[in-house]
C-alpha cells in the first residue's frame, strides 16, 4: 500500500485544486502530503476534518470550477473503469466532485477489480423517502430485492445529510446494470446512484508488492 501512497502523491503538483474522498487509503495519502499549496475539496467531512487537522486548505465546492485531480476509493471497479460506490453512502456528492476532475483517481487493493462487478455489492440509491415503496416495487419489477439501510447506533433508518434514506438494490448479477441504473435513476424521488459509469480516468490498485496503473483508453 506504500507504493500505492507514493505514486498517487507523486501526480500532485503544486498549487492544483484537488479532491479527496472518503476511506482509509484517501486519509493516508492526505497525511502523506507535505506541499500547502494545493487547493483541497471533499464531499466527505471526516476527511475536511482531517485536512484542517494538518493544515492543508479547504475550499467549498461552489468555489471550484474544476479539479486537477480527484481521489476516491471504491467498492468494486469493472473491466471498463467504471465502479460502485456504495457503502460509504455518500455516493451523490461523491458525484458532484468527480464531474469537475480532470482525471478522476480510484485507490483500490487489486482485489476489487474484477471483469464484471461483484455481485456481492448492491447498487445503492439516495431515495426520499416518500419514494421508498415505489422504489421497491420498480426493483422488484428488475429483477431484484430491496433493502432499505439501518442505523447500527440508533433505531430506525441510515439517512444521509441531506435527510434522505439509502436503498441497497440487490441483483443475481450485474450483466443488466446500464439498463437497471438508468431506470432507477430517472425515477421521481431518487436523488442519486452509486454507479459511477464512465468518469474514472485511472485506476491506482495495489498488489502484494506493487502498483498496477490502469487508464481509460
Amino acid at each position: 500500500m506504500e507504493k500505492l501512497i507514493e505514486e498517487a502523491r507523486d501526480l500532485i503538483e503544486p498549487n492544483m485544486y484537488v479532491s479527496f474522498g472518503g476511506g482509509r487509503t484517501v486519509g493516508r495519502l492526505i497525511r502523506s502530503i507535505t506541499d500547502k499549496s494545493i487547493k483541497v475539496s471533499s464531499p466527505s467531512e471526516m476527511t475536511r476534518d482531517l485536512c484542517r487537522e494538518l493544515d492543508i486548505p479547504v475550499v467549498p465546492l461552489e468555489q471550484v470550477d474544476h479539479f486537477d485531480l480527484a481521489f476516491d476509493g471504491c467498492d468494486s471497479l469493472d473491466d471498463n473503469l467504471n465502479v460502485l460506490k456504495s457503502n460509504g453512502g455518500i455516493h451523490t456528492f461523491e458525484k458532484l466532485y468527480a464531474n469537475l476532475a480532470k482525471r478522476y483517481i480510484i485507490l483500490a487493493p487489486k482485489s476489487r477489480s474484477t471483469k464484471t462487478f461483484n455481485v456481492e455489492i448492491p447498487l445503492c440509491l439516495e431515495v426520499m423517502e416518500l419514494a421508498i415503496p415505489q422504489v421497491k416495487v420498480e426493483v422488484e419489477k428488475l429483477g431484484g430485492k430491496v433493502e432499505v439501510r439501518q442505523s447500527s447506533e440508533m433505531a430506525g433508518m441510515v439517512r444521509t445529510v441531506n435527510g434522505n434514506a439509502l436503498v441497497d438494490c440487490h441483483f443475481n448479477n450485474w450483466d443488466r446494470i446500464d439498463e437497471i441504473d438508468t431506470k432507477l435513476a430517472q425515477m421521481t424521488g431518487v436523488v442519486g446512484t452509486s454507479y459511477f459509469k464512465n468518469l474514472v480516468t485511472d485506476a491506482l490498485l495495489s498488489t502484494d508488492s506493487d502498483v498496477i496503473h490502469l487508464q481509460r483508453k
